[in-house]
């Protein structure tokens, strides 16, 4: 016998011990623990309506706690709530002040390689920093005349997830290059 059958064990009797009682004096039969509950439960509610029948005048009303007086004339404020929906409210204004701010400057990729457009990135970034410019727009391109995939839509997006210095980035409506741009924030 392991330690794990002894708790059954002793589970199982704690449990025989709640649902029967002993017997009452002069009955016959055994009472299980709900239908004693319900006659004890019954027995308390009466002798409780009594005693606030005998504790109060028949012409004042009865008093409310008046931390229910408050909670029903004001209800309840959820302040996660509350706060989660400011945050989303202030992402969403961001997010659309974001996407249509004007790009201040933009670099075209075309015709570059992998190596020639990753060192113009660099120095265009490092140009537009010390400009103390916001937004710029990186032209690379749908890939339609690459061979096997587009190569510098790859290479962009590479270079912006790994900059420190970029933020935000996505793609423009398609008047402004649609999938063949992406448009970049410049952390200040």
């Amino acid at each position: 016998m392991d330690f794990g059958d002894i708790l059954d064990k002793w589970e199982q009797e704690e449990k025989n011990k709640k649902t029967q009682v002993q017997r009452p004096a002069g009955s016959g039969k055994k009472l299980n623990a709900p239908s004693l509950l319900k006659q004890e439960e019954a027995a308390a509610a009466q002798v409780h309506k009594k005693q606030l029948q005998n504790n109060q005048p028949k012409n004042k009303q009865p008093q409310i706690n008046p931390m229910e007086l408050w909670l029903r004339r004001y209800g309840v404020q959820d302040k996660d709530k509350q706060e989660e929906e400011r945050i989303r409210k202030e992402e969403s204004e961001q997010h659309d002040l974001i996407y249509n701010m004007h790009t201040e400057a933009s670099l075209d990729l075309h015709g570059l390689t992998r190596d020639e457009a990753w060192e113009r990135l660099d120095l265009f970034i490092t140009e537009c920093k010390r400009r103390g410019l916001r937004k710029v727009l990186l032209i690379h391109g749908k890939g339609n005349h690459s061979q096997d995939a587009p190569v510098l839509e790859s290479t962009v997006r590479t270079f912006v997830e790994h900059d420190p210095r970029l933020g935000a980035f996505g793609h423009p409506s398609k008047k402004e290059g649609g999938k063949g741009a992406t448009w970049v924030i410049i952390r200040s």
